[in-house]
């Protein structure tokens, strides 16, 4: 199991995309825990 995970990033594509994906999927939640400034923007921040 290991070795399969570690011949996915041994491919510069594969790699470089993983990678990008998971950078993205960590830039959402760490978006998630801003929180609207003001009360008029509670329409557009409503989770």
């Amino acid at each position: 199991m290991m070795d399969q995970v570690k011949s996915i990033f041994e491919i510069p594509d594969l790699r470089r995309r993983i990678l990008f994906t998971m950078g993205m999927l960590a830039l959402y939640r760490l978006g998630s825990f801003i929180s609207c400034p003001t009360s008029r923007l509670r329409l557009f921040c409503s989770s």
